[in-house]
């Protein structure tokens, strides 16, 4: 049993012998099988335990939760960590609206904004920025769903800093970069659930050699929270097996924002680097390059597809 399931039935077991007939029968409901809590409010609950909603509220009480929300959070955060892809599906699929998924998606999408809003300051925002920053050396890290993330970020940072390694497959190359460099960089990784396993011992391999981490995750049960040295928590509410990462998206995009302006005349260096060299390779569309690749096809004595070794409309 893992810990944070068993912490719940710890719970339940040191309460179990006070609590009345009906508040047994909500404790028996649970221990058989915690899973089905998931996306299931306190009036469901009491109705598939033939009881009354305050019951539940006072359940909750004496599981040391201040409300039912209290106790709602702490089961996210552990059913974050069990459920499988499959079992989300399957209980979000028992109460969706197939006519209405997109507004589900987006109505989700603005709650969590809005919590995002709410829960990281400026002051914590700088904070970070400043570090990252700071570092003589920078390793982005995602891994599964968050490479996404990761490669987002690492993308961006690597416009405005030098010396950004992006590592999304946990290489041997990173392994070594982390024991050259050791204490005088830092490492920024982005883990959500189900959490990968590689990436903690990757965590643990480099708090051997000192790296600073910062760990972006989503609650203090986190096992990236416990081995990171500073952290960015962003709850994830989600409405289906698919994690939403609009908001982590635009927490990144704030972040490299403020990295940014720290120094400003050296971003501007190295953006005005970055875009001379996607000048020159010409890896962006423009309408000079446009006209010029128009003119290069016209310029023939026959006409000839777009569409490279198709000459199927060769004049005769």
């Amino acid at each position: 049993m893992n810990s944070a399931k068993k912490d719940l039935f710890d719970k339940i077991v040191r309460v179990y012998p006070n609590l009345s007939p009906k508040k047994k029968r909500v404790a028996d409901y649970i221990i058989k099988d915690h899973k089905k809590l998931f996306l299931m409010t306190a009036r469901e609950i009491a109705q598939e335990c033939r009881v009354s909603e305050p019951t539940i509220i006072r359940f909750t009480n004496d599981l040391g939760f201040s409300g039912y929300q209290g106790f709602v959070q702490y089961m996210k955060g552990l059913l974050h960590i069990e459920l499988t892809a499959v079992e989300r599906l399957i209980k979000a699929s028992q109460q969706s609206d197939q006519a209405d998924t997109l507004d589900k998606y987006c109505q989700n999408a603005i709650r969590n904004l809005e919590n995002l809003r709410s829960s990281i300051s400026k002051k914590e925002l700088k904070r970070v920025a400043r570090v990252i920053h700071n570092a003589e050396q920078v390793y982005v890290v995602g891994y599964r769903a968050s490479t996404t993330l990761a490669f987002y970020f690492g993308y961006l940072l690597g416009k405005i800093l030098e010396n950004v390694f992006l590592d999304t497959s946990l290489s041997w190359k990173l392994m070594d970069k982390i024991a050259r460099n050791g204490k005088s960089s830092v490492m920024f990784v982005i883990a959500f659930p189900r959490y990968p396993l590689k990436v903690i011992r990757l965590l643990e391999y480099a708090k051997r050699y000192r790296v600073k981490i910062i760990g972006l995750s989503d609650t203090p049960k986190s096992p990236i929270i416990a081995l990171s040295d500073q952290y960015i928590l962003i709850d994830l509410e989600s409405v289906s097996f698919i994690d939403p990462f609009a908001h982590i998206i635009t927490y990144l995009g704030a972040l490299i924002h403020e990295i940014t302006f720290l120094d400003q005349q050296q971003a501007m260096k190295y953006l005005s680097r970055f875009d001379h060299a996607a000048k020159s390779g010409k890896e962006f569309f423009t309408e000079e390059n446009a006209d010029l690749e128009k003119k290069q096809k016209f310029d023939h004595s026959y006409l000839t597809s777009f569409w490279p070794g198709d000459h199927t409309h060769q004049p005769g």
